[in-house]
């Protein structure tokens, strides 16, 4: 890699350093809203008269596969990017996506029937499912371990606003009549798609990915525009962030081509623990519930709790607010207090929740079930606080960097196919069972907590290069570089010597 400024453009109009990175999260975080937006909006929708009109008054197995098909897209979204995305590169497999959206988004706003609604909602599920396994990957990739949880997890809160803008807009739309009614809230999935491709387009390569494709100059030239104003390729913060990526490079390529069984082997790396926990905590997030209320608030609270449907719209509009709200809390605490813990008080507060909505529920009373709305309010609270955003973060976190992009569309495979599960049977089991569907959810919830005790480490404030070494065990000697800027190199052992790794232990138990 040579030492002269390259002749690259700067990105997004000049911007760099902070400004820059701020540039970025804004552009993955608008993916997200739109991600937040597709998931509720259609919640509000199917209650409405010409909406079941139009689809010919589908019964609860149909409206089920309506919603959930979108999933399946998702899935195989997550899928084509485990094939492809690592040849693509992040920015253009996002932009792929995004554009993959576009087309979907006009499908269902043009849709007249069932069959074309299906169709639609998987071509938007498709683009959806390359952006949730690519642009995780691409955010965590180019922000700094000091701050990485907390604007990475900027995009959970934007998952939460997304929701919340699409409750409140089917709310706004309900008093309108005819297609108006849900065509309109359905084609506002344009004009978020298009935002985040004005921005994208704008900004660089993931440098991690410009590296491990022969563009190390390139890579270089992102990581000095990530720097305050005034820093150069040649600066030895530039100069150690490339060390600590190559040399990782390196020495993970050393297996020659990544290969699928890879990610089942049980070898010094742990690769088979590590996708296990990507994925793990994806089906965590799923399982938990949360998207049957997200997905279904306004039918659950028309058919269990006996709210009317303004009622039940304006209701969830709120809860759509408090999702939001508390999906702030990883901003400001998560890379202080840590992964672990909080998903460990999240799932039993959530399990909670669920045991005091299903026995206010089975009592039959009136006064009772609407008592019930208060801890919708809290589960949804609580989820926003942790299982919202963090996922997205934490399964590349934990991943190998070898394998992070086959084994992030792994774990986003799981969240699809297990959001998929959720979405379809949720109208299916309050339509026979009711309330006991919510002792099912409590138990999942409460099954969490010691699994996440027992086998998750905490990632918070460590370069990615740091975490492989969580699972490594690797011995690390310190060595200070850069005087006065307080930066420290260390040597692991098996690696070349200058490998940059600030090595923290984790303990026994859960490594």
């Amino acid at each position: 890699m040579s030492l002269h400024q390259p002749a690259f453009k700067p990105y997004f109009f000049g911007v760099r350093g902070s400004a820059l990175i701020t540039t970025i999260t804004i552009a993955s975080s608008s993916a997200f809203l739109l991600l937040g937006y597709d998931q509720g909006v259609l919640s509000g929708l199917l209650t409405g008269s010409h909406f079941l009109k139009v689809f010919d008054y589908p019964n609860a197995e149909l409206t089920g596969t309506i919603v959930a098909i979108y999933d399946i897209g998702c899935l195989m979204g997550a899928l084509f990017t485990a094939c492809y995305g690592e040849v693509m590169g992040r920015k253009r497999a996002a932009l792929v996506g995004l554009s993959i959206m576009i087309v979907g988004a006009i499908l269902q706003t043009s849709t007249f029937g069932t069959a074309q609604m299906i169709v639609a909602r998987t071509v938007t599920g498709f683009g959806n499912g390359i952006n949730a396994a690519t642009i995780p990957m691409y955010n965590a990739e180019m922000v700094k371990p000091s701050n990485r949880g907390r604007l990475v997890s900027f995009q959970g809160s934007m998952i939460g606003f997304g929701i919340f803008i699409s409750y409140w807009i089917d709310y706004g739309f309900s008093f309108t009549e005819g297609g108006v009614a849900w065509r309109v809230p359905i084609a506002l999935q344009l004009l978020f798609a298009g935002v985040t491709i004005c921005l994208l387009w704008f900004l660089p390569e993931s440098p991690r990915w410009l590296a491990a494709h022969g563009r190390e100059d390139e890579a270089a030239w992102v990581l000095a525009q990530l720097e305050p104003k005034g820093t150069e390729v040649g600066d030895e913060v530039v100069q150690m962030r490339m060390r600590e990526i190559t040399t990782a490079l390196t020495a993970e390529g050393r297996g020659g081509p990544v290969r699928w069984a890879e990610c089942w082997e049980n070898n010094k790396q742990q690769n088979r623990k590590r996708v296990l926990l990507a994925c793990g905590i994806n089906i965590f997030q799923q399982l938990s519930g949360c998207n049957a209320l997200v997905y279904y608030i306004p039918v659950l609270l028309e058919q269990t709790v006996g709210l009317s449907r303004e009622s039940s719209l304006l209701v969830g509009g709120l809860i759509g607010l408090v999702f939001f709200l508390f999906s702030a809390y990883p901003l400001i605490f998560l890379d202080k207090w840590g992964r672990p813990k909080p998903f460990i008080i999240a799932s039993i507060v959530q399990s909670i929740s669920m045991v005091l909505i299903a026995i206010l529920l089975s009592t039959g009373s009136a006064t009772a079930a609407k008592a019930s709305v208060l801890f919708f309010f809290t589960y949804i609270a609580i989820f926003g606080t942790c299982y919202l955003g963090t996922p997205w973060l934490y399964g590349p976190e934990l991943l190998p960097l070898r394998l992070r992009a086959r084994g992030s569309a792994l774990a986003t495979g799981c969240n699809w196919i297990c959001n998929f599960l959720i979405v379809e049977i949720t109208p299916i089991l309050i339509s026979r069972i009711q309330w006991k569907t919510y002792i099912l959810f409590a138990c999942l919830n409460a099954l969490w907590a010691p699994l996440l005790w027992l086998y998750y480490p905490d990632t918070a404030r460590k370069s990615l290069e740091e975490i492989d070494a969580l699972f490594t065990g690797e011995e690390v000697v310190p060595v200070v570089v850069g005087e006065g800027k307080g930066d420290v190199e260390m040597e692991m052992g098996g690696l070349e010597k200058g490998a940059v790794a600030h090595v923290e232990r984790t303990d026994s138990r859960r490594s």
